[in-house]
């Protein structure tokens, strides 16, 4: 236990890295199934995931790990704290998920999630529908700022996106994994 605010003893979880990953996946059985697939795709699919809110702590410092770094950097059945966008989808679905995030400038910072669906988007329409997702994402980021009265660095974004062919379910997901 740590000695907080008045001297009242409480836990504290206050984690000093955060590193993003993303994945997608199809299957015919179920959502869950492409759930699960999209987790290993990620490169998370042998851990517990909570997910929290939006921020990002003061000083944490991004990671970043190849696949490699990933499949041994966390133990299975270890709890990840996380961040997360996840879209499912059906047959004929253009799916995608996306998280935009900002490191606090003598603040916390950020993290905002978007997800999408469309019905059979055209391939012109496809650009169209990833505008829209990264526009969506900066809309809600700038609004957090300003609800919040911080100043971040330049908003980094990831998005995952799928088409989801006939006969399967899909999953797109994108993760803010503090630790």
């Amino acid at each position: 236990m740590l000695s907080g605010r008045g001297g009242v003893d409480r836990l504290r979880l206050l984690p000093k890295y955060y590193l993003v990953v993303s994945g997608t996946a199809l299957s015919p059985v179920s959502p869950l199934n492409a759930f699960d697939g999209a987790l290993k795709a990620a490169g998370i699919h042998n851990t517990n995931l909570v997910a929290v809110s939006s921020i990002l702590p003061r000083g944490a410092v991004h990671l970043e790990l190849n696949r490699e770094e990933l499949a041994s950097f966390f133990e299975p059945g270890e709890i990840l704290f996380v961040i997360q966008a996840v879209r499912m989808g059906r047959e004929g679905e253009y799916i995608s998920a996306g998280l935009m995030w900002g490191e606090g400038i003598a603040s916390n910072g950020l993290v905002v999630e978007h997800t999408s669906s469309r019905e059979g988007p055209s391939r012109e329409e496809l650009e169209e529908v990833r505008r829209e997702v990264v526009e969506a994402l900066r809309s809600k980021f700038h609004e957090g700022v300003r609800i919040r009265g911080i100043r971040t660095k330049e908003p980094r974004f990831k998005v995952a996106e799928v088409l989801v062919p006939e006969g399967m379910y899909g999953c797109a997901l994108v993760a803010l994994i503090l630790c």
